[in-house]
């Protein structure tokens, strides 16, 4: 068995999702709800204007951003989506949840653990508890609540042996970002991290595998 390879970001461009299929398994997109509008992007917004930033520079103030409904209109209906939720209150997350219709595949996934769920009750949702530190990777395995159904992703940089452990004997479900080789990828995937966020999908991932108690069902 192979390892789900995720897109990384390829959702926040509706001409970049054609593409992405054909090469990933899983297409991921950045969501925040802006003013009552659930929209698709990295770059977050300046308070208390609504211009937008990224990486220390300002985007035009025309930059166009699209919706969630955007991506959804190009994107197959069987094609699973990873909503990264980027906010803060279930509400917001209530928010984005009506925003998908339910027979679409998704996995979502936040550093705010408490908005997830939001997202609890709806059938065959792979909930994914975001890790951006190695004092948040920590908590996650202490803290009640992982299992089949809600699992972790965390950035490649944790992800040593020790740590790869201490998630899985808490949850098969664990996915890694910032995957940028093969040879990476295929350490990971034997130690049992059975998702790939991935920046180039340019590279040939078809041919990694995993080790034997793999799980790579999105339900």
């Amino acid at each position: 068995m192979t390892p789900l390879i995720v897109a990384h970001r390829a959702g926040n461009d509706p001409s970049a999702v054609e593409s992405a299929i054909r090469r990933a398994d899983v297409v991921e997109c950045d969501v925040h709800v802006h003013r009552g509008r659930v929209e698709v992007r990295h770059e977050k917004v300046l308070r208390p204007t609504s211009r937008l930033w990224e990486r220390w520079y300002l985007l035009p103030a025309d930059t166009v951003v699209p919706s969630l409904d955007d991506i959804l209109a190009v994107a197959p209906p069987d094609v699973p989506l990873l909503l990264d939720l980027k906010c803060f209150t279930r509400r917001a997350a209530r928010r984005i949840r009506r925003a998908v219709p339910e027979e679409r595949p998704v996995l979502v996934s936040c550093r705010s653990w408490w908005v997830l769920s939001a997202f609890r009750d709806r059938p065959e949702t792979v909930i994914l508890r975001s890790c951006g530190n190695r004092f948040q990777l920590r908590v996650v395995t202490m803290v009640p609540g992982l299992g089949d159904r809600v699992g972790v992703v965390a950035h490649n940089r944790l992800l040593d042996g020790p740590a790869i452990g201490a998630v899985l004997a808490r949850t098969p479900r664990l996915f890694s970002w910032a995957v940028e080789t093969v040879e990476r990828g295929q350490e990971l995937a034997a130690n049992g991290v059975v998702g790939l966020i991935v920046d180039d999908l340019e590279i040939d991932w078809a041919n990694l595998q995993m080790a034997d108690n793999d799980v790579t069902e999105l339900s």
